[in-house]
């Protein structure tokens, strides 16, 4: 009786649906009611959350145009152009996504006195630039080797690039959605650039009115038509994708970098052109601020930039401790769930099904998070679970629901690499079901297993939005690089967001070192 349950998927899929219920799905309810009742569309009558509805749907648009102009030049250049130090780039590329868009808005202000929603527009779309450049370079990984040489010989270098383009345009469409997403749900980056210069609002900011007002319901409530409007979206974006890639099926061997040239050089300043916008400037510009004065302060910067960084260890290493522990948690909550959702979906058929599904599993990141959390503090402060409610165990369990579908889609990704007559062999064989999916599936791929706990382990670490609302939260590194930003503590706040971007780059880091030297060891 136990050896055949332990064979079966049945019962480990359904723990991993109810678990995913508690820590994803039951914060939606109160996000998600109206829309049964109608009553979201009846609220959206009032002139205001229209105008505010139609200004965040402007600038999620203008902001996934961005990422999307530069994302797919810098997925061609660095995977399908031979370039000196592409290997570089290529590392380099992803790791906006790591920093919180709160740090870039900061460095971007501080370089040229931008405010208003364009500076919104402006920031949240070189954050979203990764997304575009890592789905377009799926895509190109893809694309046979015969396409591209045959382009070239009959077309040549321009021929080439249309063949590129056509092959990544799905994917950076789906890339760009995903920035459209975040920014459409992102508060703490239009508030910021709103309280530096020109007044503006954005829909989840209303959101996060209910929490002021401490008319929570109210507040959940008001999320339901952008989380709607998010699903909808996101349903596109996986139809464009599902088309691509099935005309994509039953492609050889990837296609190599072709030469550059004489426009080495110039492909090279673009390049890096590309990455000085979404990394490198912002991150000089806060290394900067960390020793910044005026021309009467004492010592010189190396001084002040030290004391800066020894000031925001001293009183901010306590909040670095909880926010990695919660992050650690989350990214372990995930490893040992994400991959039965992962393997359950890629056993299933593409289809209408399937999609509604993914995005039913996406909803926690299609949801602002400021509703989500309004929705964690309306379903767990209640009398039975007020010490779970208090407790440090709650924000991992919220953050880990949140952002799961970040690990089950990359996971996806990965296992469709392994052959699928080596999970037929494990089953006909009588393999326990944990055993198929940890040994035989993730096992070639345990790398990337563990790279999507770091990424989960990641966001939760800079997530902001949904830490300001939970008290069990409050004491993190994001919240307390909040609070000092707009108490204006330029030093303090330059060293300390320094700080987490270090910790946040850790998992990268180490994957990549992990692969080259696993690289060297198989060569």
């Amino acid at each position: 009786m136990i050896s055949s349950l332990i064979r079966s998927s049945k019962p480990f899929l359904a723990t991993a649906a109810i678990i995913t219920l508690i820590a994803a799905w039951l914060p939606l309810i109160p996000v998600l009611a109206p829309l049964f009742s109608f009553q979201a569309f009846q609220d959206l009558a009032d002139p205001r959350l229209q105008s505010l509805l139609g200004r965040t749907l402007w600038l999620s648009f203008c902001a996934a145009s961005l990422s999307a102009l530069l994302g797919i030049p810098a997925a061609i250049l660095s995977h399908r152009i031979r370039l000196p130090f592409a290997s570089l780039a290529v590392l380099l590329l992803p790791l906006p996504l790591l920093l919180p868009p709160l740090l870039l808005a900061q460095a971007w202000h501080g370089l040229t006195g931008m405010d208003g929603p364009w500076a919104a527009v402006f920031s949240l779309g070189l954050c979203g630039v990764p997304f575009v450049a890592l789905f377009a370079s799926q895509a190109l990984e893809r694309q046979s080797a015969s396409a591209q040489e045959s382009a070239l010989l009959i077309g040549g270098p321009f021929l080439a690039l249309r063949t590129w383009l056509r092959c990544v345009l799905p994917a950076a469409f789906f890339g760009a959605t995903i920035t459209f997403l975040f920014t459409a749900t992102d508060f703490a980056v239009p508030d910021y650039f709103a309280a530096v210069g020109d007044k503006f609002s954005v829909y989840a900011a209303e959101v996060f009115n209910g929490w002021r007002s401490e008319d929570l319901l109210s507040g959940a409530n008001t999320a339901a038509p952008l989380v709607l409007l998010a699903a909808v979206a996101f349903y596109i974006a996986l139809v464009i994708r599902d088309r691509s890639r099935h005309e994509e099926s039953g492609l050889g061997k990837g296609s190599p970098p072709i030469d550059s040239g004489r426009h080495s050089v110039f492909l090279s300043l673009l390049l890096w052109a590309i990455l000085a916008l979404v990394l490198l400037l912002p991150i000089g510009r806060i290394l900067w601020e960390t020793g910044a004065a005026g021309p009467e302060a004492n010592g010189d910067w190396f001084s002040r930039s030290a004391d800066a960084f020894q000031n925001a260890i001293e009183r901010g290493r306590f909040d670095l401790l909880r926010s990695l522990r919660t992050g650690i948690l989350a990214g372990a909550f995930t490893l040992l769930l994400a991959p039965f959702w992962a393997h359950f979906l890629l056993h299933r058929k593409p289809g209408r099904r399937t999609r509604l599904l993914q995005v039913a599993l996406a909803l926690p990141l299609l949801s602002p998070s400021v509703g989500t959390g309004l929705g964690a503090i309306l379903i767990w402060n209640r009398p039975l679970t007020a010490d779970f409610y208090d407790s440090w165990l709650l924000p991992p369990l919220i953050l880990a629901g949140r952002f799961l579908p970040l690990a089950v889609f990359l996971l996806v990704e990965r296992m469709e690499r392994i052959p699928r007559s080596q999970d037929d062999a494990a089953q006909l064989a009588g393999t326990p079901y944990p055993q198929r999916i940890f040994c035989y599936l993730l096992g070639p791929q345990r790398a990337t297993w563990l790279l999507s706990g770091a990424l989960v382990a990641v966001f939760a670490i800079r997530e902001l939005d949904l830490a300001v609302l939970l008290p069990a939260a409050n004491p993190s590194a994001a919240v307390r690089y909040y609070n000092a930003l707009h108490f204006a503590r330029d030093g303090f706040v330059a060293a300390f967001g320094l700080l987490i971007a270090l910790i946040l780059f850790l998992p990268v880091v180490l994957h990549y070192l992990h692969q080259n030297l696993k690289g060297i060891k198989d060569s």
